[in-house]
């Protein structure tokens, strides 16, 4: 049996921790980083690197950042903001500088993580976990790690039922487990309105990539998908009721009427109306980095004022480093969709997927800049583009059983 590598042992547990809390997150990503460093290969690592197509945007968004911050104004949040901006480029960094093993590796974790995720739940609607730090954002829905946890279990659905053609045999039924499983809990724990829209989004972009040049199977798919989502819609309780309940704030808000901290959609709603206002006022360098919440606190009256980002990062960047630096936020995020769209395998698209489903979760929340987002799906959805390079039977080697 050839010898495990030390990186690959870390890509695993990163991958693994990537469900559970962001002390562990941090800890498998200072991992990475020194594993890494100590088991040299820089120069092979920097050459991956170079061959991907987030490298131009990377150094672009982290340059303009560098000049907002050196010349713009400074504020009680600019540390915290700037050194978010650099952990989201470090991570995309380490994980697209993985080695093909490493990155199998690291899958093999996020499978596994899956896997946990779906005992704890079905432990805890059998006879009820109490209150815990390692589950509670597994089994109950609230606060942004537990929508972490959720669009990571619709990114297992949506790719684990596009997988079976691929595989054979045990695999095939592991796939359609954890598939089916991961859509259960979203339907009776973490009822995630975000989620399930990747669920939608990933499956519909998987069967579009797959059936491009096939109009009839192609009609079928967008039937399916639709048929899917109007059902989350009409008949997930949890879902059904959020989706109702966030229309009624959003009108409500549209409305004039006041919004209170608790109004999920409502607050929103302000957030995005505000800091497009923000982005109005000065398009070209923004507010200065760490300013999105001294305006917040200014623009809203002192119930909604200790909010501290938008939840939507392309508004977050706008806000802070004007248009140019929510561009290249967006480049950097998408950087890899027209490789993945290109390819007509597996690789490709299990990477569309995944890149699409950050994309909604960035647009949505604050995937980015949030470290409990950011440090789980960012780094797992870097994993699958990384994977989306190699030929499509390395997906045979991430599930048990090949």
């Amino acid at each position: 049996m050839p010898r495990v590598s030390v990186v690959c042992w870390v890509a695993l547990f990163w991958g693994f921790a990537a469900f559970f809390p962001i002390g562990l997150n941090y800890a498998a990503f200072a991992a990475l980083a020194a594993s890494m460093a100590w088991q040299g290969d820089w120069r092979v690592r920097l050459r991956r690197l170079r061959g991907e197509p987030n490298r131009w945007p990377a150094g672009l968004f982290l340059g303009w950042g560098l000049l907002v911050l050196a010349f713009g104004p400074h504020y009680p949040e600019t540390a915290s903001n700037a050194f978010h901006a650099l952990r989201i480029v470090l991570t995309l960094a380490l994980a697209l500088a993985l080695s093909r093993d490493e990155a199998v590796w690291a899958l093999r974790g996020f499978w596994l993580g899956i896997a946990v995720a779906l005992a704890l739940t079905a432990l805890h609607l059998a006879v009820g976990l109490p209150p815990g730090v390692l589950w509670d954002s597994i089994v109950r829905y609230g606060g942004n790690k537990s929508l972490a946890n959720a669009v990571l279990l619709a990114l297992a659905a949506s790719t684990g039922l596009l997988l079976p053609p691929l595989l054979s045999g045990r695999q095939r039924v592991w796939a359609l487990v954890l598939a089916l499983g991961a859509m259960g809990a979203l339907g009776a724990a973490l009822y995630s309105r975000t989620a399930w829209l990747v669920v939608i989004v990933g499956l519909l972009a998987g069967l579009l990539h797959q059936w491009r040049a096939q109009r009839r199977r192609l009609l079928l798919a967008v039937a399916l998908v639709a048929a899917l989502a109007l059902g989350a819609g009409l008949l997930v309780p949890g879902v059904r009721d959020r989706v109702a309940q966030g229309a009624h704030e959003v009108a409500s808000a549209y409305a004039g009427e006041q919004v209170t901290r608790n109004s999920s959609w409502g607050v929103r709603f302000r957030m995005y109306t505000e800091t497009l206002a923000m982005v109005r006022e000065r398009p070209v360098a923004g507010w200065g980095i760490g300013g999105w919440s001294e305006q917040w606190k200014a623009r809203v009256e002192p119930e909604l004022a200790s909010a501290n980002m938008p939840h939507n990062d392309f508004l977050w960047m706008g806000a802070q480093a004007g248009v140019p630096g929510a561009l290249l936020l967006l480049w950097l995020v998408a950087a890899g969709l027209p490789r993945a769209w290109r390819r007509h395998d597996m690789s490709g698209r299990l990477g569309v997927v995944a890149l699409l489903s950050m994309l909604l979760a960035v647009a949505a929340n604050s995937a980015l800049r949030d470290a409990s987002i950011g440090l789980s799906v960012w780094f797992v959805v870097l994993v699958f583009q990384r994977l989306s390079t190699e030929p499509e039977d390395v997906w045979r080697e991430v599930l048990p059983g090949a």
